[in-house]
């Protein structure tokens, strides 16, 4: 090897283990295996507060609801970009790992990939028949300038063992403008939420604290839980026994969709229910 070869594999080692430092210091301060920096867009959602009552009683019943700096208002070219920075930390410790060579190309085009899942937006025209027919399919209408992008993450758990836990999030979009982010959890008793949808909604509570208040949820065949937080309002809806999603929606935006749709009703196909829209296609 001379000694142009080794001065650029020194460089390129360098520059992870310098990243690894500070993505080390952001796991410390923060619940995500691997988080965006909290001013991340300008005007970011700042984490949850803790609710009082020392460090054993956050720790259990606590949830960050926002972790990674993402803000309603923000477009999809926006998030993605936000979550670049959440994969380059995300990707520090594989680089470490692997030998330079075709392993680190290999991580390239991973890294390189995983960032195109965010660009890849769905608009809801009328043409989403998977997505009609998904356990999600009252969060959004056909029609009205509505869009969604989706992607997996890592978070960390709670408790004397927390666990690193896979969950799915979905991002909502209004006229290019985040309104709502919809986040599906498995239950687990070292799992972020917990074990149940009980404890799920309880740690939900906590983290908006005493003054969002808990209204009856929205009219929907899942069960679910509505909080009133002022500026944004979270539902906690079960999916399954051992599934959940915690769904938050900025209230100014969220009457802006809702004001749309009622000028835009579904046409008389769109009304019907998927299985009979396919059956007359």
């Amino acid at each position: 090897m001379n000694s142009l070869t080794s001065l650029v594999l020194g460089v390129r080692l360098l520059v992870p283990c310098a990243l690894l430092s500070v993505a080390s210091a952001a796991a410390a301060a923060d619940p995500p295996l691997a988080s965006a920096p909290a001013a991340g867009l300008a005007g970011a959602t700042p984490a949850a507060p803790a609710a009082a009552g020392g460090a054993a009683d956050t720790a259990g019943a606590t949830f960050a609801l926002e972790a990674d700096g993402v803000a309603f208002g923000t477009s999809a070219d926006e998030v993605a970009r936000l979550y670049d920075r959440w994969w380059d930390q995300h990707f520090v410790a594989k680089y470490r790992k692997a030998n330079p060579g075709p392993k680190t190309k290999e991580l390239d085009y991973q890294l390189e990939e995983q960032k195109k899942v965010l660009r890849r937006v769905t608009a809801f025209d009328g043409r989403t028949a998977t997505y009609d027919k998904s356990e999600f399919r009252e969060e959004f209408a056909h029609g009205n300038g509505e869009t969604m992008n989706s992607t997996k993450m890592l978070r960390r758990g709670s408790g004397a063992d927390p666990k690193a836990v896979s969950y799915t999030r979905r991002f909502f979009y209004f006229q290019d403008k985040l309104w709502k982010v919809y986040d599906e959890y498995r239950l687990e008793a070292q799992g972020p939420l917990g074990a149940d949808f009980k404890g799920a909604t309880d740690k939900v509570a906590a983290s908006l604290g005493p003054k969002a208040k808990r209204t009856r949820g929205t009219t929907s065949q899942q069960e679910n839980v509505l909080f009133d937080a002022g500026a944004q309002r979270v539902r906690v809806i079960k999916l399954a026994e051992d599934r959940v999603a915690v769904v938050r929606a900025d209230s100014a935006l969220t009457k802006v969709v809702l004001d749309g749709r009622a000028q835009h009703p579904p046409t008389q196909e769109e009304a019907l229910d998927p299985d009979t829209r396919a059956a007359l296609r």
